[in-house]
């Protein structure tokens, strides 16, 4: 029971006491925000007093505040009382919210607001060291939310033993998010989907949140022991050195990152778990499956390096951002010819993604007029890895390829254009994607073949979902061996097919049906991969014509071509047969004429003869 005791006049007094005996009950919580001006994390005091009414939820405090925060406290309250199996509409709820700010908008502080009305009307006291953020739900879901890096770093500058955050997929870049937060600020963030797993920490001073912390195991076990050596050849005289150089590159980049996080002592155990995954990376391409161990180590790089981006505010990863563009641009493409053609490409495939990534994450730092939160930030970098890593593997090629004299100059026929067309339309409804947008930028371009393989790209990794929710597995390892029967054209063609066999063999070896499954999906996805590539990358190369010329006929149009080619020279020996005839015509009248002035002329000598 709460008691009120204030010095009033008697009147007063009996007022107080009645509003005193409408109220059921407060509770207060420090929520975390953000202060985007500054990039900021604060803990915003929220105080809540619930009395007998008739459903009014209304908030105090600032003088702006958002509707998305209106609708928010509107809905914990509407849930907090359903969860209690009480009446809503028989109670008020009056939220305060204790900010300097004159403006407070967002959803973020529903979870933290049902948990304050839950209180008061349970009268269950909630902890005083913990703070939690979130979205709610009217189902009482507690939902994603931006700024977590800096909302938690004000948690662990206030002492707070705890965070409580939304569950996000395990292994997702959120969750990844989660560790390094966790892990650079010292401090537990315990995932919970729901009020009720929420509550659970809430209300009970006594439990211990460090063993439910978020964890993430960046290793995957493959099973390298039993996995056959691929004995895949490539056609077209495919020249592996290259790629088996690139692959080494990869693993010193990703062997650099490791080493940098290792360096820093509270990331030495994530670093380890990395380290571990390059030298499974080194024992796949040990057995010869070379993309596949090099595909596997550039994703370690690119998670080094994210976590490596723990300290990067906004000004430093612009500079990171814009360094990566620069190299980007700076590297020079080397001429292609008909043997280096197929690593030419793939190295302009994958500078394309890159200025792709970075041009994007740039412009949305430009468009963000409010900034940015170091969530943001990181998620940048990430990208950043991703570009600088496909640069490096381009910068690579383009540096072997330099001194490759080996073959004629080439460059692609105009005759691509249709078959590009024809690609993105086919990858088209699968929706957009970075290999779509590429591919439709490339085509724009005038970049035929580059758009052609980005099409690829965009259609095989995303075509996955027309294979039935119940094909078992074995069905969908045979279509993906059927797919790689005859996919073996060109280098990287054959690596795709590769890959699928690697995770053809993991699939079978899984210890669950589970994981059956996700492998022998990602066996079909190179598949197709392969497929499609093997396909395109003769189409190409049939398209391929020696610098000077200027135009070559489409393989898939290649009866068609030739048709026209006839009805042209058919054509034009009509036009030379015309031509001809009208020459004898002209001739025959010049001749004509000529005779009659020459006939004139003698006429004319014999008269002035005469007449001497």
């Amino acid at each position: 029971m709460r008691y009120c005791f204030l010095a009033l006049s008697a009147a007063a007094f009996l007022l107080l006491g009645a509003a005193c005996a409408a109220t059921i009950g407060t509770a207060t919580i420090r929520a975390p925000a953000v202060v985007i001006s500054n990039n900021t994390g604060s803990l915003t005091t929220i105080n809540v007093t619930v009395a007998n009414g008739n459903g009014n939820v209304s908030i105090a405090g600032p003088t702006e505040i958002g509707s998305s925060t209106k609708q928010s406290a509107y809905t914990a309250a509407e849930y907090a009382a359903n969860y209690l199996n009480l009446n809503f509409q028989s109670y008020n709820f009056t939220y305060t919210i204790v900010d300097s700010s004159d403006n407070v908008s967002g959803p973020s502080a529903g979870a933290a607001m049902t948990m304050l009305a839950v209180s008061a009307m349970s009268h269950k006291q909630l902890r005083h060291d913990f703070t939690m953020t979130g979205t709610i739900s009217g189902d009482g879901s507690i939902g994603e939310v931006g700024g977590v890096f800096d909302k938690v770093g004000a948690a662990a500058n206030a002492g707070m033993k705890f965070v409580l955050v939304p569950a996000v997929p395990n292994g997702s870049e959120e969750d990844m998010l989660y560790l390094i937060t966790q892990t650079g600020f010292g401090i537990p963030l315990v995932q919970v989907s729901n009020i009720t797993a929420a509550a659970r920490y809430a209300f009970n001073s006594r439990i211990n949140a460090t063993p439910n912390e978020t964890s993430h195991n960046f290793y995957t076990n493959y099973s390298t022991a039993k996995l056959p050596v691929a004995t895949l050849s490539c056609s077209n005289g495919c020249n592996t050195t290259v790629f088996g150089l690139l692959v080494n590159t990869t693993f010193e980049l990703t062997g650099q990152q490791i080493s940098d996080l290792g360096a820093n002592q509270k990331f030495r155990g994530i670093a380890a778990q990395f380290g571990e995954i390059l030298n499974e990376s080194k024992s796949v391409a040990q057995h010869n499956y070379l993309y596949t161990g090099a595909d596997l180590a550039f994703l370690d790089y690119v998670n080094a390096f994210y976590f490596n981006s723990y300290e990067t505010n906004i000004s430093n990863g612009m500079q990171v951002l814009q360094d990566t563009q620069k190299y980007c641009s700076s590297l020079e493409e080397p001429q292609m010819t008909s043997s280096n053609y197929e690593y030419i490409l793939g190295a302009e495939l994958r500078r394309a993604w890159a200025n792709y990534t970075i041009n994007t994450i740039i412009s949305g730092y430009n468009q963000t007029a409010g900034g940015i939160d170091t969530d943001e930030v990181l998620d940048s970098m990430y990208g950043a890895a991703q570009a600088n890593g496909w640069c490096t593997a381009a910068g690579t090629i383009y540096s072997l390829e330099q001194s490759n004299t080996a073959g004629e100059p080439v460059k692609p026929s105009l005759a691509l254009e249709a078959v590009a067309l024809s690609k993105i339309d086919r990858a088209q409804e699968y929706g957009p994607n970075i290999y779509y947008s590429t591919a439709e930028t490339a085509y724009n371009q005038g970049d035929y073949p580059l758009a052609i393989l980005a099409a690829d790209y965009s259609y095989a990794l995303s075509n996955t979902g027309t294979l039935s929710a119940n094909t078992p597995n074995k069905g969908i390892i045979d279509a993906a061996n059927t797919l790689i029967a005859n996919a073996t054209y060109g280098v990287w063609a054959t690596e795709f097919a590769k890959e699928s066999l690697f995770y053809i063999n993991e699939s079978e070896l899984a210890a669950n049906s589970t994981l059956a499954q996700t492998y022998a999906t990602q066996a079909y996805s190179s598949a197709s991969l392969a497929r499609q590539m093997s396909e395109d990358m003769h189409i190409i190369y049939m398209n391929l014509t020696p610098s000077s010329t200027t135009s070559v006929v489409s393989p898939n149009a290649l009866l068609s071509s030739v048709d026209s080619l006839k009805g042209m020279i058919e054509t034009l020996l009509a036009v030379m047969v015309f031509i001809a005839f009208l020459l004898a015509i002209i001739a025959v009248m010049l001749a004509l004429l000529l005779r009659k002035a020459c006939a004139g002329t003698r006429s004319r000598t014999e008269g002035r003869r005469k007449g001497r």
